[in-house]
């Protein structure tokens, strides 16, 4: 050890540091590639729940608009047979409808879609808030499925939490 030839340590210091360095620049290169693949998957994943939301929206509105119509048929069904207070049958009919309503989660869902932008575009690691924010979305998804009537609310619901579900595996691999 003593009888080594100092620039010969010099030297291999000098090659070791440089294939440290290369390594971790290449490592880096490598989980930012993979970072902009995951981003690009996830944004691709976010515009599509927030589609199907928008159509959930859409369906759910007919749906109640369906379920008002059948209503007042049953209502004017019964009103042959019973007689019954207008006012009553009337507000009955709003306060069913009123229990379908969506409006609330889909807005809460918009704001969710907003927030998810703005972390995803900040500098911060965001990987945490995300998954948090999709529990957040997928709690209003599960509200909107309870709630809505329509014939093609079911099926939205269960494809947006589908997609949910693959937007939270994908963020478990986000810093």
């Amino acid at each position: 050890p003593g009888d080594v030839d100092p620039a010969i340590i010099a030297e291999v210091a000098a090659l070791a540091r440089a294939a440290v360095e290369a390594v971790l620049a290449d490592l880096d290169s490598m989980r930012t590639r993979e970072g902009n693949h995951l981003r690009a998957d996830l944004d691709e994943r976010r515009a599509l729940v927030a589609d199907m939301v928008e159509r959930i929206a859409v369906a759910a509105d007919e749906g109640r608009l369906a379920m008002e119509q059948r209503l007042t048929e049953r209502v004017q069904q019964l009103r042959i047979d019973l007689q019954a207070d207008e006012n009553a049958v009337a507000q009955e009919i709003v306060r069913t409808a009123g229990r379908s309503d969506i409006s609330e989660e889909v807005s809460r869902f918009r704001g969710h879609v907003s927030h998810w932008v703005t972390l995803a575009d900040g500098p911060e690691p965001c990987g945490r808030k995300l998954d948090f924010l999709l529990q957040e979305m997928n709690r209003e998804v599960n509200t909107m499925g309870s709630k809505a009537d329509g014939l093609r609310v079911s099926e939205l619901i269960i494809a947006a939490k589908a997609e949910l579900e693959k937007m939270r595996e994908q963020v478990q691999n986000a810093e």
